[in-house]
């Protein structure tokens, strides 16, 4: 990883997405690229944060439905991560980092979680708490604690909360995250 993402590169279209369903959308993949980068930061692993902002960026879009499906990670590895690749190389990985990237997104929805000393492991976590906090969208029960990998992300709960409180159904289409940031998740995206 050679810098910092450019979040105005990261645009999502509803196009990028084999299903057009809300629950694993545009909104989903927004709040999730944010948690991921703002764990990342708490937990100061700028590398792997910003492979795990990438692979946050893909996750689910090759979903073909809203329902449980353990598929999908493997799909937009073969699917989406040729087609944004470039956009990720551009952003700062390297060549080495894809590999990273596609486990990360393989592994997202799946049970499987590899050993600590795994070289990927950290970037695979951040995702997987990232995912995680945001099922607080579907209701206070959703979201079990127990199964976060981080003390960090325990701390993350309230802020994944007003994260969903404050995006809403709106559509985003614009992602301005660390400009305002710490004074406005979504920046500018509240008042569309």
């Amino acid at each position: 990883m050679k810098n910092e993402p450019h979040f105005s590169d990261f645009i999502l279209l509803p196009e990028y997405f084999d299903h057009s369903g809300s629950l694993h959308g545009i909104g989903h993949t927004y709040r999730v690229m944010t948690l991921a980068y703002e764990l990342g930061n708490r937990l100061s692993l700028i590398r792997e944060r910003n492979l795990a902002f990438m692979a946050a960026f893909i996750h689910d879009m090759a979903r073909k439905h809203d329902g449980f499906c353990t598929r999908h990670g493997k799909k937009a590895v073969e699917t989406k991560l040729p087609v944004f690749k470039d956009l990720f190389l551009s952003n700062g990985a390297t060549e080495k980092d894809i590999p990273e990237i596609a486990f990360a997104v393989h592994y997202h929805c799946k049970y499987f979680q590899p050993s600590r000393k795994h070289p990927y492991f950290l970037t695979l976590a951040i995702l997987k708490d990232a995912d995680a906090l945001d099922r607080i969208r579907l209701g206070e029960n959703n979201l079990d604690p127990r199964f976060l990998r981080f003390p960090e992300s325990h701390h993350m709960i309230d802020y994944a909360r007003d994260l969903y409180r404050r995006s809403g159904e709106k559509k985003i289409n614009v992602l301005n995250i660390y400009g305002n940031f710490k004074k406005d998740i979504f920046g500018n995206l509240m008042n569309e």
